[in-house]
């Protein structure tokens, strides 16, 4: 599966030919480059997705902020951070209460994440583009998006923009579910709420 195969699997949505490539000079093609990698971005941020599962040890910056204790460098290539831990807190990391941080901007417009963790780790889900990883369920879903903000410019239909909208939202809640089967994560811990609630 290439770029050029999920783009022809969105316009097939919308009723419209294939393109040889994002450079074909066709305004299929055209439109496709300007929509493609937005789409594969913002899926990747709607979600934990294991595929695009990291983690790294974070590098510390020489800086510093009021209301945090440390400054490390934000990951290379992350889409979205989803937890910040150590190696004394890697086990409970799920269930235990989720060290706050924060994403910021220091000097020379760098960005980081501050927090209060020492010698930290990041879990995050990394901006991948190399579409041979990416399963069956999630190149559904980002054909059914890419359809969806291609529709109007090639077709001018409201309607079928709408109606590949919604079957990218079904296909991205399979997505999640199928990616979710293959982990064996425990369950966040049940807030006392939770607990009077369904107890």
């Amino acid at each position: 599966m290439t770029i050029t195969d999920i783009c022809n699997m969105a316009l097939s949505y919308i009723s419209k030919g294939s393109i040889l490539s994002l450079d074909d000079g066709s305004e299929e093609a055209t439109q496709c480059k300007i929509h493609y990698d937005s789409c594969r971005s913002l899926m990747l941020r709607t979600y934990t997705w294991g595929f695009a599962r990291r983690v790294v040890k974070l590098a510390a910056l020489d800086e510093s902020l009021p209301e945090w204790r440390f400054v490390y460098a934000y990951p290379a290539k992350c889409c979205a951070v989803r937890l910040i831990y150590n190696e004394d807190t890697a086990a409970d990391k799920y269930t235990a209460q989720k060290a706050p941080w924060d994403a910021v901007i220091v000097s020379d417009n760098t960005r980081a994440i501050a927090t209060n963790v020492e010698e930290a780790w990041a879990e995050y889900t990394r901006d991948v583009t190399n579409t041979d990883v990416f399963p069956p369920e999630f190149v559904q879903a980002l054909a059914h998006f890419l359809a969806s903000q291609i529709a109007l410019p090639l077709t001018g239909s409201g309607a079928i923009m709408e109606t590949q909208y919604q079957m990218f939202q079904a296909f991205l809640l399979t997505a999640k579910k199928q990616d979710a089967q293959e982990r064996n994560m425990p369950p966040d811990e049940k807030t006392p709420y939770q607990m009077a609630r369904f107890s």
